[in-house]
């Protein structure tokens, strides 16, 4: 090889690479307790407010201690309210949902909505969505969900913003009460 086409190689290797880093999506990495890790994928391009408020909500550690307070087998475990720092994890776990609604556990957020946004995204399992208080809402904050199924009777009704690349396993053995040990983003 010459020179020149050496050249040529390092400089297109260079400018893959740069293209490569300026669209890589964000990942995050969820710890729960006693289960193990789980990284997330989030979809910018197309839930920008909502990818963008996750992030602060992770950077202000806003999600280390709170608890899993949903999960309904065969369809999604949630988190994210955080009146759930004030239970511990085997009493989150033993209450009934009576209970639960009594203590307005499921209604809690970080006290900022976000505005819904629609995309094509469907609700695929492993899918990460925000809760709302209702479809097509402005009452997405901090509480989301992820898809243990394909949930597509969701699908444009619940802003789909990110997508577990490693640990669904995890995932699938979460409960209600379990604890998320911390929630940071490992890439920007």
């Amino acid at each position: 090889m010459t020179y020149s086409t050496l050249k040529r190689l390092w400089i297109a290797l260079l400018f893959s690479m740069t293209i490569t880093a300026v669209h890589a999506a964000p990942l995050v990495e969820m710890t729960v307790a006693s289960r193990g890790k789980v990284q997330i994928e989030l979809y910018t391009k197309e839930a920008p407010k909502t990818t963008a408020r996750f992030l602060d909500l992770c950077k202000s550690r806003f999600y280390n201690g709170i608890l899993v307070h949903r999960m309904v087998p065969g369809f999604v475990v949630q988190a994210g309210d955080p009146k759930t720092k004030e239970i511990t994890p085997s009493v989150m776990a033993a209450m009934s949902d009576e209970e639960s609604s009594r203590r307005m556990i499921g209604v809690g957020g970080s006290g900022k909505n976000i505005p819904f946004e629609r995309n094509r995204l469907t609700h695929e399992v492993g899918t990460l969505a925000m809760a709302l208080s209702g479809p097509q809402t402005d009452t997405a904050d901090s509480q989301w969900f992820i898809n243990l199924v394909p949930n597509h009777r969701l699908d444009g009704d619940y802003c789909v913003f990110g997508k577990v690349t490693k640990g669904m396993d995890v995932v699938r053995k979460m409960q209600r009460g379990d604890k998320i040990i911390a929630l940071r983003q490992i890439k920007k």
